[in-house]
Protein backbone atom coordinates (compact mmCIF):
# COMPACT_ATOMS: atom_id res chain seq x y z
CA UNK A 1 0.00 0.00 0.00
CA UNK A 2 1.50 3.41 -0.93
CA UNK A 3 2.76 5.59 1.89
CA UNK A 4 0.24 8.37 1.16
CA UNK A 5 -2.70 6.03 1.80
CA UNK A 6 -1.92 4.71 5.24
CA UNK A 7 -0.04 6.01 8.24
CA UNK A 8 0.36 3.82 11.32
CA UNK A 9 1.12 5.71 14.52
CA UNK A 10 1.42 4.80 18.18
CA UNK A 11 -1.00 6.70 20.39
CA UNK A 12 -0.43 7.88 23.94
CA UNK A 13 -1.95 4.71 25.32
CA UNK A 14 0.42 2.55 23.24
CA UNK A 15 -2.24 1.51 20.72
CA UNK A 16 -1.62 1.56 17.00
CA UNK A 17 -3.95 4.02 15.22
CA UNK A 18 -4.28 3.60 11.46
CA UNK A 19 -4.91 6.72 9.42
CA UNK A 20 -6.45 6.06 6.01
CA UNK A 21 -6.83 8.41 3.08
CA UNK A 22 -10.23 10.13 2.66
CA UNK A 23 -10.84 8.19 -0.58
CA UNK A 24 -10.32 4.86 1.13
CA UNK A 25 -12.50 5.86 4.07
CA UNK A 26 -15.24 6.94 1.67
CA UNK A 27 -15.02 3.57 -0.10
CA UNK A 28 -15.43 1.71 3.20
CA UNK A 29 -18.23 4.04 4.30
CA UNK A 30 -20.22 3.39 1.12
CA UNK A 31 -20.16 -0.39 1.68
CA UNK A 32 -21.66 -0.30 5.17
CA UNK A 33 -25.26 -0.61 6.33
CA UNK A 34 -27.00 2.65 7.18
CA UNK A 35 -26.56 2.37 10.95
CA UNK A 36 -22.92 1.32 10.59
CA UNK A 37 -22.32 4.28 8.29
CA UNK A 38 -23.25 6.65 11.10
CA UNK A 39 -21.02 4.87 13.60
CA UNK A 40 -18.16 4.92 11.09
CA UNK A 41 -18.64 8.64 10.36
CA UNK A 42 -18.68 9.47 14.06
CA UNK A 43 -15.24 7.84 14.47
CA UNK A 44 -13.68 9.43 11.37
CA UNK A 45 -15.19 12.90 11.79
CA UNK A 46 -12.26 14.70 10.19
CA UNK A 47 -12.93 12.93 6.88
CA UNK A 48 -16.74 13.08 6.91
CA UNK A 49 -16.82 15.63 4.06
CA UNK A 50 -15.52 12.86 1.78
CA UNK A 51 -18.46 10.57 2.63
CA UNK A 52 -21.53 10.40 0.44
CA UNK A 53 -24.35 12.35 2.13
CA UNK A 54 -27.29 10.35 3.40
CA UNK A 55 -30.63 10.43 1.64
CA UNK A 56 -33.56 11.39 3.88
CA UNK A 57 -34.62 8.80 6.43
CA UNK A 58 -37.91 8.38 8.20
CA UNK A 59 -38.07 8.67 11.95
CA UNK A 60 -41.04 7.03 13.65
CA UNK A 61 -42.03 6.36 17.25
CA UNK A 62 -40.41 3.18 18.52
CA UNK A 63 -42.07 0.16 20.03
CA UNK A 64 -41.10 1.44 23.49
CA UNK A 65 -41.00 5.02 24.86
CA UNK A 66 -37.21 4.76 25.15
CA UNK A 67 -36.63 4.15 21.45
CA UNK A 68 -37.29 5.68 18.05
CA UNK A 69 -37.40 3.78 14.77
CA UNK A 70 -35.18 4.96 11.92
CA UNK A 71 -35.93 3.77 8.39
CA UNK A 72 -33.54 4.19 5.46
CA UNK A 73 -35.28 4.59 2.10
CA UNK A 74 -32.20 3.58 0.14
CA UNK A 75 -31.31 0.57 2.33
CA UNK A 76 -35.00 -0.34 2.84
CA UNK A 77 -34.22 -1.29 6.42
CA UNK A 78 -35.25 -0.10 9.86
CA UNK A 79 -33.30 0.12 13.09
CA UNK A 80 -34.06 1.16 16.64
CA UNK A 81 -32.31 4.22 18.03
CA UNK A 82 -32.13 5.48 21.58
CA UNK A 83 -34.51 8.30 22.32
CA UNK A 84 -33.43 11.19 24.52
CA UNK A 85 -34.70 10.88 28.09
CA UNK A 86 -37.63 10.82 28.82
CA UNK A 87 -38.29 9.49 25.32
CA UNK A 88 -40.28 10.90 22.40
CA UNK A 89 -43.37 8.67 22.42
CA UNK A 90 -46.37 10.95 21.93
CA UNK A 91 -44.25 13.90 20.76
CA UNK A 92 -45.24 15.72 17.58
CA UNK A 93 -42.39 16.00 15.07
CA UNK A 94 -42.30 19.66 13.98
CA UNK A 95 -39.06 20.16 12.08
CA UNK A 96 -35.69 18.76 11.04
CA UNK A 97 -32.29 20.25 10.23
CA UNK A 98 -28.72 18.92 10.15
CA UNK A 99 -29.48 15.79 12.13
CA UNK A 100 -31.78 17.46 14.69
CA UNK A 101 -35.53 17.07 15.12
CA UNK A 102 -37.80 19.70 16.62
CA UNK A 103 -40.51 18.07 18.75
CA UNK A 104 -43.35 19.10 21.04
CA UNK A 105 -44.30 17.01 24.05
CA UNK A 106 -47.69 16.59 25.72
CA UNK A 107 -47.10 19.63 27.93
CA UNK A 108 -46.52 21.94 24.99
CA UNK A 109 -42.75 22.12 25.49
CA UNK A 110 -40.62 22.24 22.34
CA UNK A 111 -37.18 20.65 22.14
CA UNK A 112 -34.46 19.73 19.69
CA UNK A 113 -33.47 16.07 19.80
CA UNK A 114 -30.83 14.09 17.94
CA UNK A 115 -32.16 10.55 17.32
CA UNK A 116 -28.66 9.27 16.56
CA UNK A 117 -26.74 10.64 19.56
CA UNK A 118 -29.66 10.85 21.99
CA UNK A 119 -28.85 14.49 22.80
CA UNK A 120 -31.65 16.94 23.68
CA UNK A 121 -31.77 20.74 23.84
CA UNK A 122 -34.72 22.87 24.88
CA UNK A 123 -36.28 25.50 22.63
CA UNK A 124 -37.65 28.67 24.29
CA UNK A 125 -40.91 28.25 26.20
CA UNK A 126 -43.97 29.26 24.19
CA UNK A 127 -45.14 31.57 26.99
CA UNK A 128 -42.19 33.88 26.22
CA UNK A 129 -44.67 35.35 23.70
CA UNK A 130 -46.11 38.26 25.76
CA UNK A 131 -49.77 37.70 24.85
CA UNK A 132 -49.69 33.96 25.69
CA UNK A 133 -50.04 32.70 29.26
CA UNK A 134 -49.31 29.34 30.85
CA UNK A 135 -52.09 28.36 33.28
CA UNK A 136 -50.63 25.01 34.26
CA UNK A 137 -52.73 22.52 32.31
CA UNK A 138 -53.91 25.20 29.85
CA UNK A 139 -52.44 27.82 27.55
CA UNK A 140 -54.48 30.98 27.01
CA UNK A 141 -53.67 33.65 24.44
CA UNK A 142 -55.14 36.69 22.78
CA UNK A 143 -56.60 35.48 19.50
CA UNK A 144 -56.25 38.48 17.20
CA UNK A 145 -52.41 38.67 17.09
CA UNK A 146 -52.27 35.02 16.00
CA UNK A 147 -54.78 35.11 13.12
CA UNK A 148 -52.95 36.35 10.03
CA UNK A 149 -53.82 34.16 7.10
CA UNK A 150 -56.68 31.79 6.35
CA UNK A 151 -60.23 32.97 7.09
CA UNK A 152 -61.09 32.39 10.71
CA UNK A 153 -63.69 29.69 11.42
CA UNK A 154 -67.17 30.72 10.30
CA UNK A 155 -65.87 33.95 8.78
CA UNK A 156 -66.01 35.63 12.18
CA UNK A 157 -63.71 38.42 13.34
CA UNK A 158 -61.15 36.88 15.71
CA UNK A 159 -61.81 38.35 19.14
CA UNK A 160 -61.16 37.55 22.76
CA UNK A 161 -58.96 34.72 23.95
CA UNK A 162 -58.29 31.19 22.79
CA UNK A 163 -57.63 28.28 25.16
CA UNK A 164 -55.80 25.04 24.46
CA UNK A 165 -54.92 22.17 26.75
CA UNK A 166 -51.20 21.56 27.04
CA UNK A 167 -51.48 18.30 25.09
CA UNK A 168 -53.25 20.15 22.23
CA UNK A 169 -50.43 22.61 21.55
CA UNK A 170 -48.48 20.23 19.30
CA UNK A 171 -51.67 19.39 17.40
CA UNK A 172 -53.22 22.81 16.82
CA UNK A 173 -51.00 25.80 17.63
CA UNK A 174 -47.70 24.35 16.39
CA UNK A 175 -47.44 23.39 12.76
CA UNK A 176 -43.76 23.43 11.87
CA UNK A 177 -40.39 24.57 13.19
CA UNK A 178 -37.75 25.63 10.64
CA UNK A 179 -34.15 25.77 11.83
CA UNK A 180 -31.43 27.92 10.32
CA UNK A 181 -28.38 25.99 11.48
CA UNK A 182 -29.19 22.82 13.36
CA UNK A 183 -29.29 23.55 17.08
CA UNK A 184 -27.13 26.69 16.99
CA UNK A 185 -29.00 29.34 14.98
CA UNK A 186 -32.45 30.86 14.70
CA UNK A 187 -35.77 29.03 14.68
CA UNK A 188 -39.01 29.92 12.91
CA UNK A 189 -42.30 28.61 14.30
CA UNK A 190 -45.24 28.28 11.92
CA UNK A 191 -48.63 28.15 13.62
CA UNK A 192 -51.59 25.99 12.66
CA UNK A 193 -54.00 26.43 9.76
CA UNK A 194 -56.53 28.42 11.80
CA UNK A 195 -53.91 30.98 12.87
CA UNK A 196 -51.17 31.75 10.31
CA UNK A 197 -48.80 33.98 12.29
CA UNK A 198 -45.09 33.14 12.46
CA UNK A 199 -42.75 33.50 15.44
CA UNK A 200 -38.96 33.61 15.62
CA UNK A 201 -36.38 32.85 18.30
CA UNK A 202 -32.62 33.25 18.13
CA UNK A 203 -29.75 31.85 20.15
CA UNK A 204 -29.03 35.37 21.39
CA UNK A 205 -32.62 36.19 22.33
CA UNK A 206 -34.09 33.01 23.83
CA UNK A 207 -37.73 34.06 23.44
CA UNK A 208 -40.36 33.74 20.74
CA UNK A 209 -41.37 36.96 18.98
CA UNK A 210 -44.46 37.11 16.75
CA UNK A 211 -43.73 38.22 13.17
CA UNK A 212 -46.95 38.84 11.26
CA UNK A 213 -47.27 38.07 7.58
CA UNK A 214 -50.05 39.89 5.77
CA UNK A 215 -51.48 36.71 4.26
CA UNK A 216 -50.25 34.21 6.84
CA UNK A 217 -47.44 31.64 6.59
CA UNK A 218 -48.33 28.15 5.37
CA UNK A 219 -44.85 26.69 4.89
CA UNK A 220 -41.24 27.86 5.14
CA UNK A 221 -37.64 26.82 4.54
CA UNK A 222 -34.20 28.17 5.35
CA UNK A 223 -32.02 28.66 2.30
CA UNK A 224 -28.83 30.59 1.56
CA UNK A 225 -28.78 32.27 4.96
CA UNK A 226 -32.41 33.46 5.03
CA UNK A 227 -35.89 32.21 5.83
CA UNK A 228 -38.36 31.96 2.93
CA UNK A 229 -42.09 31.30 3.33
CA UNK A 230 -45.12 30.73 1.14
CA UNK A 231 -48.37 32.38 2.18
CA UNK A 232 -51.88 31.00 2.11
CA UNK A 233 -52.55 33.20 -0.93
CA UNK A 234 -49.58 31.73 -2.81
CA UNK A 235 -46.91 34.44 -2.58
CA UNK A 236 -43.32 33.75 -1.49
CA UNK A 237 -41.78 36.01 1.15
CA UNK A 238 -38.21 36.45 2.33
CA UNK A 239 -37.54 37.34 5.97
CA UNK A 240 -34.89 39.74 7.22
CA UNK A 241 -33.62 39.96 10.79
CA UNK A 242 -32.90 43.30 12.46
CA UNK A 243 -30.28 42.35 15.08
CA UNK A 244 -30.68 45.66 16.91
CA UNK A 245 -34.46 45.57 17.28
CA UNK A 246 -34.49 41.77 17.45
CA UNK A 247 -37.41 41.47 15.01
CA UNK A 248 -38.02 39.68 11.71
CA UNK A 249 -39.90 41.35 8.86
CA UNK A 250 -40.97 39.95 5.50
CA UNK A 251 -41.18 41.15 1.91
CA UNK A 252 -42.93 39.45 -1.02
CA UNK A 253 -40.42 38.40 -3.70
CA UNK A 254 -42.55 36.46 -6.22
CA UNK A 255 -45.91 36.79 -7.95
CA UNK A 256 -48.73 34.72 -6.54
CA UNK A 257 -49.16 31.13 -7.61
CA UNK A 258 -52.01 30.12 -9.90
CA UNK A 259 -54.74 27.70 -8.84
CA UNK A 260 -54.01 27.62 -5.10
CA UNK A 261 -57.43 28.44 -3.65
CA UNK A 262 -59.04 25.85 -1.40
CA UNK A 263 -59.63 24.77 2.16
CA UNK A 264 -56.17 24.62 3.83
CA UNK A 265 -57.25 21.46 5.65
CA UNK A 266 -57.43 19.60 2.32
CA UNK A 267 -55.05 21.57 0.12
CA UNK A 268 -51.48 22.23 1.20
CA UNK A 269 -48.51 24.10 -0.20
CA UNK A 270 -44.87 23.20 0.45
CA UNK A 271 -41.95 25.45 -0.44
CA UNK A 272 -38.85 23.68 -1.80
CA UNK A 273 -35.49 24.69 -3.27
CA UNK A 274 -34.21 22.59 -6.17
CA UNK A 275 -30.51 21.54 -6.21
CA UNK A 276 -29.80 24.34 -8.71
CA UNK A 277 -31.34 26.98 -6.44
CA UNK A 278 -34.73 27.45 -8.14
CA UNK A 279 -37.78 27.84 -5.94
CA UNK A 280 -40.52 25.24 -6.28
CA UNK A 281 -43.93 24.90 -4.65
CA UNK A 282 -45.54 21.49 -4.27
CA UNK A 283 -49.35 21.53 -4.12
CA UNK A 284 -51.06 18.67 -2.32
CA UNK A 285 -54.76 17.82 -2.66
CA UNK A 286 -56.11 15.48 -0.04
CA UNK A 287 -59.51 13.80 -0.34
CA UNK A 288 -61.50 10.95 1.08
CA UNK A 289 -62.77 8.27 -1.29
CA UNK A 290 -65.67 6.05 -0.41
CA UNK A 291 -66.60 2.92 -2.31
CA UNK A 292 -67.53 -0.64 -1.57
CA UNK A 293 -63.94 -1.82 -1.37
CA UNK A 294 -62.25 1.08 0.47
CA UNK A 295 -64.73 3.01 2.61
CA UNK A 296 -63.14 6.09 4.14
CA UNK A 297 -59.79 5.79 2.35
CA UNK A 298 -57.81 9.04 2.12
CA UNK A 299 -55.79 9.65 -1.04
CA UNK A 300 -53.33 12.35 -2.07
CA UNK A 301 -52.32 13.94 -5.34
CA UNK A 302 -49.54 16.42 -6.04
CA UNK A 303 -48.71 19.14 -8.57
CA UNK A 304 -45.55 21.23 -8.91
CA UNK A 305 -44.95 24.83 -9.92
CA UNK A 306 -41.43 26.12 -10.59
CA UNK A 307 -40.28 29.75 -10.52
CA UNK A 308 -38.75 30.37 -13.95
CA UNK A 309 -37.82 33.84 -15.16
CA UNK A 310 -39.81 35.47 -12.38
CA UNK A 311 -43.01 33.56 -13.25
CA UNK A 312 -44.54 30.37 -11.89
CA UNK A 313 -44.83 27.51 -14.38
CA UNK A 314 -46.65 24.22 -13.88
CA UNK A 315 -44.63 21.10 -14.59
CA UNK A 316 -44.70 17.36 -14.14
CA UNK A 317 -41.02 17.03 -15.08
CA UNK A 318 -38.57 17.81 -12.27
CA UNK A 319 -35.64 16.07 -13.95
CA UNK A 320 -33.24 13.96 -11.91
CA UNK A 321 -34.77 14.90 -8.58
CA UNK A 322 -37.11 13.53 -5.93
CA UNK A 323 -39.25 15.71 -3.68
CA UNK A 324 -39.85 15.12 0.02
CA UNK A 325 -42.75 16.86 1.75
CA UNK A 326 -44.46 16.61 5.10
CA UNK A 327 -45.34 18.46 8.27
CA UNK A 328 -41.75 18.72 9.44
CA UNK A 329 -39.65 19.32 6.32
CA UNK A 330 -39.81 19.86 2.56
CA UNK A 331 -36.77 19.33 0.37
CA UNK A 332 -35.54 18.32 -3.08
CA UNK A 333 -32.88 15.62 -3.48
CA UNK A 334 -30.77 14.72 -6.52
CA UNK A 335 -31.34 11.18 -7.77
CA UNK A 336 -27.94 11.30 -9.44
CA UNK A 337 -26.41 11.44 -5.98
CA UNK A 338 -28.96 8.94 -4.65
CA UNK A 339 -29.86 6.64 -7.58
CA UNK A 340 -32.01 4.36 -5.42
CA UNK A 341 -34.55 7.17 -5.04
CA UNK A 342 -37.15 7.57 -7.77
CA UNK A 343 -36.74 10.61 -10.01
CA UNK A 344 -39.93 12.55 -10.72
CA UNK A 345 -41.64 11.30 -7.58
CA UNK A 346 -42.94 12.93 -4.41
CA UNK A 347 -42.20 11.13 -1.14
CA UNK A 348 -44.76 12.33 1.37
CA UNK A 349 -45.72 11.96 5.00
CA UNK A 350 -48.95 12.88 6.75
CA UNK A 351 -49.13 16.57 7.68
CA UNK A 352 -52.19 16.56 9.94
CA UNK A 353 -50.98 16.85 13.52
CA UNK A 354 -54.48 17.04 15.00
CA UNK A 355 -55.53 14.51 17.58
CA UNK A 356 -58.21 13.19 15.24
CA UNK A 357 -55.54 11.61 13.02
CA UNK A 358 -54.14 9.38 15.77
CA UNK A 359 -54.41 5.66 15.17
CA UNK A 360 -52.37 2.55 15.86
CA UNK A 361 -51.14 1.68 12.39
CA UNK A 362 -50.97 3.19 8.91
CA UNK A 363 -53.89 1.36 7.30
CA UNK A 364 -56.60 3.77 6.10
CA UNK A 365 -54.68 7.05 5.94
CA UNK A 366 -52.07 8.16 3.42
CA UNK A 367 -49.47 8.55 6.17
CA UNK A 368 -46.42 7.68 4.07
CA UNK A 369 -46.29 7.10 0.33
CA UNK A 370 -44.69 7.80 -3.03
CA UNK A 371 -46.50 9.70 -5.81
CA UNK A 372 -45.46 9.75 -9.48
CA UNK A 373 -45.86 13.22 -11.01
CA UNK A 374 -45.99 11.89 -14.58
CA UNK A 375 -48.86 9.40 -14.33
CA UNK A 376 -50.44 10.24 -10.96
CA UNK A 377 -49.99 6.76 -9.48
CA UNK A 378 -49.26 6.06 -5.83
CA UNK A 379 -47.28 3.31 -4.16
CA UNK A 380 -46.07 2.34 -0.74
CA UNK A 381 -42.57 2.87 0.56
CA UNK A 382 -40.83 -0.42 -0.14
CA UNK A 383 -39.83 -2.31 3.00
CA UNK A 384 -41.55 0.02 5.49
CA UNK A 385 -44.48 -2.17 6.53
CA UNK A 386 -46.88 -1.33 9.36
CA UNK A 387 -45.95 1.41 11.79
CA UNK A 388 -47.36 3.91 14.22
CA UNK A 389 -49.35 6.57 12.35
CA UNK A 390 -49.30 9.19 15.12
CA UNK A 391 -47.31 11.25 15.51
CA UNK A 392 -46.85 11.32 11.73
CA UNK A 393 -43.46 10.02 10.59
CA UNK A 394 -40.88 12.72 9.90
CA UNK A 395 -38.16 13.16 7.32
CA UNK A 396 -34.75 13.23 8.91
CA UNK A 397 -31.32 13.60 7.29
CA UNK A 398 -28.62 12.27 9.65
CA UNK A 399 -25.59 14.43 10.26
CA UNK A 400 -22.53 13.92 12.41
CA UNK A 401 -21.54 17.22 14.12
Amino acid sequence: MPRDQTDARVGAAGRHVVKLSPDMLANIHGRLSFVDRLAFASVFRESRDAFKPEAPWLVLPGETPETATLFSLTDRRAAAARAPSPGIRGHAFLGSSRGWLATADERGRMSLVNPVSGERRALPAINTIPCLEDWGSLFVFQLKPFVRGPPYAGGREPRGTFTLKTEQMGSYLYRKVVLSDGCHGAAMLITGAMFGVAAFATAKDAAWRLAPSRDGVEDAIHYDGRFYSVTYTGAVEVWEHDPYAGVFTSAVVTPRLDDVAGDPRYRRKYLVVAPGGRLMVVLKDWKETKDGRNPGRWTCSFKVQVLDGGQWKKTDDIGDAALFVGANESLCVSTRVHPKLKAGHVYYTEDDLSCGSRSRYDIDRCVVGVFCLKDGTEENVEGLGQHWSWPPPAWFTPSIP
